[in-house]
């Protein structure tokens, strides 16, 4: 009788707190409208106020100045992820609002919390689900009726970039925006063993309502891509399916249409799913389809996150043998792939319900163009690649040194709790170091950035000189995935590609050309090597033994005078033990 009156209490509560829009906030996305970001923000701090199950913790500000806030739920009453994990519990957390044009899980999540704690829905036991109501809340406050254009519904959504003009879904691992190293606070505080990060698609037009990312196998730990693939995968396609949302996978399609075929989405660390991999998560990306009405996107979402929940509490034990296999694992690992690419030699194939691509004449240009015949739909087998190859290997260094000028790197490596001593005192030390040999930049910025791309390097031996106060960080670490494919700058997401060590590209130190010419002249003449390659590349190179100022500086960047620190990686690798004094 008591839980009834306060359930009665509960109800009426919120019966008034919608009454300043004419509707609860979970029943508003029925009308093509989102909950705002502030009436988000009320429904969990008023349900924390309102229940000992609950509670809002803060991480950081966002680059709009207001706070990353993360809704906990547990059924004992328990907030401490030391406590949780203590106690056996599962941790999923779900993350909203990344794209605010895309706000399916933000009205998903509040209708999931509203029917858990209204009795509708039933928390599984050892479950607890933390709740990201809204990440890009920037974003989320600049709402305008042409953000998507396309999309169906709902009415004013938000905007895809935040306050800095930033896709958050490209922050993860450079961490530019407030919002990210917000996020990773929180992410390093809960390491959770489900990640979620809700969205809508664009691209072609199918009849699902719903596709999914999970974190491509093949880069995933053994123990975390056979779990996945095996026991929750096929569990989760065959619950949707019986909900009325049959699933595929997210439609990244070779061509126009996805009758030609698809691959899987390989998502780098950049991508909230990528960098979730780097700490053996089970990660997914829910993509509802932008053409499905609004009702029927979040209502598919909703299903899923209610599917997951079922799911991974009947996994449990599965799912977190497999994230400690892969974290004792990963300590010991001595060969790293930091980049992958899709091999096309393995071709499998997929039960896909599409529509038709056809052609007709456009009305605006008078060419012909293509779109989705809803009057020929199919089912069929299509050809679908989801197998990636190592493209670049790596054998794991004993350790790496950064030098503390190197700040920036520093600070995201304390970010995500990286384990670091500091060296006691100068000292010079052994290091392997990597010499940048050749890379393509990006000649338009891309999320704030000018990204290298195709790194080569040279390896060499170095007696290196490091100041006391310079971090040093072994790599017998559970974090040794973000530590490598950070610092490795032939990774795809390294650190070297986002322009942080941008500083050792440039040559400081030059000459005055009729000053060199004389000392130019002595090196020739006491190098015959030098001597002999010069020669070759003046006789193959017409651009060049025409150009005096090119010449000059070929055999200046083949002399002593040449900086040794052009063009040097400042992060260095140590091998074997004994070598540092920390």
């Amino acid at each position: 009788m008591k839980n009834m009156y306060l359930l009665i209490l509960f109800s009426m509560f919120w019966i008034n707190s919608g009454a300043s829009t004419g509707q609860a906030p979970w029943e508003k996305y029925k009308t093509n409208r989102c909950v705002s970001y502030k009436e988000a923000v009320k429904f969990y701090h008023d349900l924390a106020a309102k229940n000992k199950n609950c509670r809002v913790f803060s991480y950081g500000n966002t680059d709009c100045g207001k706070p990353l806030e993360l809704f906990v739920l547990n059924g004992k009453g328990k907030f401490s992820p030391e406590e949780i994990k203590k106690d056996g519990d599962l941790i999923i957390l779900i993350n909203n609002g990344i794209h605010p044009g895309e706000p399916d899980g933000i009205d998903a999540s509040i209708i999931l919390t509203h029917d858990l704690l209204t009795g509708k829905l039933k928390l599984p036991d050892h479950i607890t689900i933390a709740i990201i109501p809204v990440y890009n809340i920037d974003g989320s406050l600049n709402t305008a009726k042409f953000s998507r254009e396309g999309q169906n519904g709902p009415e004013e959504p938000g905007f895809r970039g935040n306050a800095r003009n930033l896709d958050l879904n490209r922050d993860f691992i450079k961490c530019d925006s407030e919002n990210a190293k917000s996020f990773t606070r929180l992410y390093r505080a809960w390491d959770p063993d489900v990640f979620i990060d809700t969205h809508v698609s664009d691209g072609a037009d199918y009849q699902y309502v719903m596709t999914l990312i999970d974190s491509q196998k093949d880069k995933l730990s053994p123990a975390i891509s056979k779990t996945m693939s095996t026991e929750l995968k096929p569990i989760l396609y065959d619950k949707m399916k019986a909900e009325g949302f049959e699933m595929c996978p997210y439609v990244n399609v070779f061509g126009e249409s996805p009758d030609k075929g698809m691959a899987a989405f390989l998502e780098t660390p950049r991508f909230a799913t990528g960098y979730a991999a780097l700490y053996n998560a089970f990660p997914f990306v829910t993509e509802t389809h932008m053409l499905k009405l609004y009702p029927q996107r979040v209502e598919a979402t909703y299903a899923f996150l209610k599917t997951a929940l079922s799911t991974c509490s009947m996994l449990r034990t599965s799912i977190l043998a497999a994230r400690k296999q892969a974290k004792e694992e990963v300590m010991k690992q001595q060969k790293f792939t930091i980049e992958w690419v899709l091999d096309t030699t393995i071709v499998d194939s997929i039960l896909f319900k599409g529509y038709e691509a056809m052609k007709k004449k456009s009305e605006v240009t008078g060419l012909d163009r293509m779109y989705f015949s809803h009057d020929n739909p199919y089912t069929k087998m299509i050809p679908f690649q989801s197998t990636f190859k190592s493209q670049t290997e790596i054998e794991k260094p004993t350790a790496y040194i950064i030098p503390q000028a190197w700040k920036e790197v520093v600070e995201r490596m304390q970010l995500n709790k990286i384990k670091m001593a500091r060296l006691k005192s100068d000292t010079t030390i052994t290091s392997e170091i990597y010499y940048i040999r050749n890379y393509n930049t990006g000649k338009n910025p891309y999320e704030g950035h000018y990204v290298h791309s195709a790194v080569k390097v040279e390896k060499v031996k170095q007696d290196v000189h490091y100041f006391a106060g310079d971090y040093v960080i072994e790599t017998n670490q559970e974090s040794n995935r973000y530590i490598i494919e950070t610092l490795e700058p032939q990774a795809t997401d390294a650190f070297f590609n986002w322009n942080f060590f941008d500083g050792i590209l440039q040559q400081k130190e030059w000459f005055s050309d009729y000053i060199f010419e004389d000392e130019a002249a002595e090196i020739l003449k006491n190098d015959a090597a030098l001597k002999s390659d010069f020669e070759a590349k003046k006789a193959s190179d017409k651009a060049f033994a025409g150009d005096s100022w090119a010449m000059l500086t070929y055999i200046f960047q083949h002399s002593p005078w040449y900086e040794k620190g052009h063009l040097r990686y400042p992060v260095g690798r140590i091998t074997g033990t004994g070598q540092m004094q920390k």
